[in-house]
């Protein structure tokens, strides 16, 4: 990502106005976030009594690590996200379990250097927040989680995809934008949340996160094996789960 577009990005997310609405707005565009943040605990196969360590990657107002706090009672969690706003709404919302949440504020594409030597995790989280990465980055970052994992440590990456299916892609995007109308007149929500953002941002949002019908969230899955060697190509790998 160019160095503007990324400040772009990152000042999008780190405005009072944005935070303040962050939560409502995303209930608009993403309904199924519950459902979503509830099938990520459940994909993780790890006891509630488990002393597990968990990254989440882009933890934003901290909805989800509040989730896996809630669901792994005795898990320590890893906060990041690069809007330092974000990360103060996070400690908010979080606020009863501070002693088992350690928040960083970081891009993604700074992220070995900000976070330095870090401890094995047993699992990388991550929701609706790669799709603000270009190709090489996702790869590059995936790289820097594999190296972070314990041995069949995991990642799950949930997120709006595009899909290369030119006809469905048009009925999901219709499908969407008739729901957010929808939704839009009941909650009283007189524009699109994203109508605010910075341009460079809201063009890359176009392309990746409006395409894509809120119902249908695609959780990608990976498992670091035993041997410490990581191929990553441009092809999506693992299992996949689909929020309906």
């Amino acid at each position: 990502m160019k160095t503007d577009t990324l400040r772009e990005t990152i000042y999008a997310f780190n405005n009072s106005d944005t935070v303040a609405s962050y939560d409502a707005d995303m209930d608009i565009w993403h309904p199924n976030r519950v459902k979503m943040a509830s099938i990520v605990c459940e994909i993780l196969p790890f006891d509630r009594t488990e002393r597990v360590r968990f990254l989440d990657l882009g933890a934003g107002t901290g909805y989800l690590s509040h989730k896996l706090t809630e669901t792994f009672p005795h898990a320590t969690i890893i906060a990041v996200d690069a809007a330092a706003l974000m990360i103060e709404k996070a400690k908010v919302r979080l606020h009863n379990h501070l002693e088992r949440v350690t928040f960083h504020v970081s891009p993604f594409q700074e992220l070995p250097k900000k976070l330095g030597t870090l401890a094995p995790v047993d699992a990388v989280v991550s929701s609706l927040a790669l799709h603000h990465l270009y190709r090489e980055e996702k790869l590059t970052l995936i790289r820097y989680v594999h190296s972070l994992l314990r041995p069949h440590g995991w990642f799950v990456n949930c997120d709006v995809f595009k899909t290369s299916d030119a006809v469905l892609e048009a009925r999901f995007r219709r499908l969407h934008h008739q729901g957010y109308r929808r939704e839009r007149v009941r909650s009283g929500t007189r524009r699109s949340p994203w109508m605010k953002f910075p341009q460079p941002c809201l063009i890359k949002r176009k392309k990746m996160a409006t395409t894509c019908c809120s119902s249908w969230t695609t959780f990608r899955l990976l498992q670091r094996p035993d041997s410490a060697r990581l191929n990553v190509s441009g092809r999506n790998t693992g299992k996949r789960y689909m929020a309906e």
